[in-house]
């Protein structure tokens, strides 16, 4: 279902139909000292505490890929960074303009937050306290992921004139942490149950799993909780989990692929509401009234080198910034699988493999068409071009390339994209924040803490997960706590791949350094260590130090706020 235009009033908004976003409500938010006067001003002032996310220098691109990516799967495969993408391979430092840009983003959707707080707070237009809890939540969530980024951090919870105070010191990464899940618990009781204001706004359920995931990061390796029990946390989260499960609000669909093909074709799933919270990008900047901020599909999506011919482009240009690891394609290819699905030499039985790293892109050059290996010679954005390694091409042996390819999950190509353009950069693709499937994993993950070892829900949940995707499980009686640990952490890889988690993850796992240093395994891979990308990875790898566990606090902040310290080691 397309997204509803903003047409009539706020009627279609209060009805709370599917797909009630707000790429068409023009983001205002009301100044200090001034109140709103209607409930269409009061959605206005929502939609730009909600819109600091749309933006390039939020989930656009600058923090969902640029800062994010840089993890086992994925990884910048270009020779050298561009100016603005120094963190993408871990050289950047305290000046680097892309941290700043993020930072600075982020405070101003907090900003917003706390300005249409204070308004709505004074006004008749909110009488549930709906949208207050929603601006709360979202207050709650931005300095949530400015702690998992930054570490210690202002905690701006009052009105300030600019993005924030100019004289706010930091409050420790676990005070804010704590801050922002009991600040999301106190939005719960007014956030309306009704899912269909989903994925564009966030509804109980939403809010509930992504409590979870705060939990769970605060409970990680990596946050000094100064003698506090992680236990607290883990048992928050499978709760908070468990409770959207019950619900029976939320589904897998049937499909994998189809969840993205929804992203890219900007579409909403009112079926089964997977997609729980995503944020929304509109029109590929072909017109003023279709200004996106989104750089996906183009820089984490499959390379095509489109220069003309755009009537009967199959793929609109596409940088392909980031390759897929060879650490990635063993877990789906020979991690976790069943006696039975090892005797299938020679074929891939997981549905997301080919979705996420397919072996073509649409580069062009003197390759055979992977449609047509007669076809010799592959015309750029038009025929999907096959990878080539080690005198195979990937038309002719699925394993060939296994560390080289391009990322499929939010792929240009026409017949999902719904446009032929030319060389437009941004894009109208979605991108998520939260899926039901990893609801499933969180809960699996947390009960298997909680009992310090798998329950049958735990292991139901995991099953889930991978019977959509094809895959059998070995028996429950197999696995123990250690084991059970290392499937969800090895599904999460499989199933939320290029999602802006997998960094976080390894980083309250406690594995971040040690598991981006062993790139170096690869050295004597024979299937690797002649690609043109092996040199590459290799130097991400190795530039990886304890100190990239959180960002640097930009230095432009340091040099105007004398009460701010730069984080240690940095």
């Amino acid at each position: 279902m397309k997204k509803l235009s903003y047409i009539t009033g706020t009627v279609l908004l209060l009805m709370g139909l599917p797909s009630c976003g707000f790429l068409d409500v023009e983001p205002h938010v009301i100044e200090k000292g001034t109140f709103y006067t209607s409930e269409t001003e009061v959605l206005y002032g929502l939609a730009g505490v909600y819109g600091a996310m749309s933006t390039e220098n939020f989930y656009g691109q600058k923090y969902s890929i640029i800062l994010s990516y840089g993890d086992d799967l994925s990884c910048w495969n270009r020779a050298t960074p561009n100016s603005d993408s120094y963190s993408a391979v871990y050289l950047h430092d305290a000046g680097s303009v892309e941290i700043y840009n993020c930072w600075v983003q982020i405070y101003t959707g907090i900003r917003n937050a706390n300005a249409f707080m204070n308004a709505v707070t004074d006004s008749e237009y909110d009488p549930d306290r709906q949208y207050w809890a929603e601006a709360k939540f979202l207050r709650a969530y931005y300095h949530f992921i400015l702690a998992e980024a930054w570490g210690d951090v202002p905690l701006v919870d009052y009105e300030c004139e600019s993005a924030y105070d100019s004289f706010a010191t930091c409050t420790p990464q676990y005070d804010v942490l704590k801050w922002a899940i009991q600040e999301m618990e106190d939005s719960l009781p007014y956030l309306t149950e009704d899912v269909t204001v989903c994925p564009s706004r966030i509804c109980h359920t939403t809010a509930e799993a992504i409590i979870a995931r705060v939990c769970m990061f605060t409970a990680g390796a990596t946050v000094d909780r100064r003698g506090d029990d992680a236990m607290t946390y883990w048992n928050k989260a499978l709760y908070y989990t468990g409770d959207v499960i019950r619900s029976g609000k939320h589904d897998l669909n049937d499909s994998y692929s189809q969840v993205f093909i929804n992203y890219i074709s900007n579409q909403y799933d009112t079926q089964y509401y997977e997609s729980m919270w995503e944020v929304e990008f509109n029109g590929n900047r072909s017109s003023a009234d279709k200004y996106s901020n989104g750089r996906h599909g183009d820089t984490n999506g499959l390379q095509s080198s489109q220069t003309g011919d755009y009537e009967n482009c199959n793929c609109n240009y596409g940088y392909g910034q980031y390759g897929v690891t060879l650490k990635l394609w063993d877990l789906y290819w020979q991690t976790d699988r069943t006696d039975d699905e090892n005797a299938l030499a020679g074929r891939i039985t997981d549905e997301r493999q080919d979705w996420n790293m397919p072996p073509y892109n649409y580069n062009g050059g003197n390759r055979p068409c992977f449609d047509d290996p007669s076809k010799t010679t592959c015309v750029p954005g038009i025929d999907k071009t096959s990878y080539f390694y080690g005198n195979v091409y990937t038309c002719d042996d699925i394993m060939a390339a296994a560390g080289d390819r391009n990322i499929g999950k939010f792929r240009r190509e026409v017949i999902y994209e719904g446009l032929q353009t030319a060389k437009n950069l941004y894009t109208h693709i979605n991108f998520p924040i939260l899926r039901y499937s990893d609801v499933l994993l969180m809960y699996a993950e947390a009960a298997n803490e909680v009992n310090k070892a798998p329950t049958k829900e735990a292991y139901d949940a995991v099953v889930e997960v991978r019977s959509r995707a094809g895959v059998a499980t070995r028996d429950f009686g197999e696995y123990d706590y250690g084991t059970f640990t290392q499937l969800v952490r090895n599904e999460r890889a499989r199933e939320l791949c290029f999602e802006s988690l997998r960094k976080y993850d390894l980083i309250r796992w406690g594995i971040f350094v040690d598991t981006m240093n062993g790139y170096s395994e690869w050295a004597d891979d024979a299937r690797f260590n002649t690609s043109s990308l092996y040199s590459r990875y290799m130097k991400i790898g190795a530039a990886v130090q304890p100190k990239h566990i959180v960002l640097p606090i930009p230095s432009i902040e340091l040099g105007v706020n004398d009460n701010l310290r730069q984080n240690p080691l940095w």
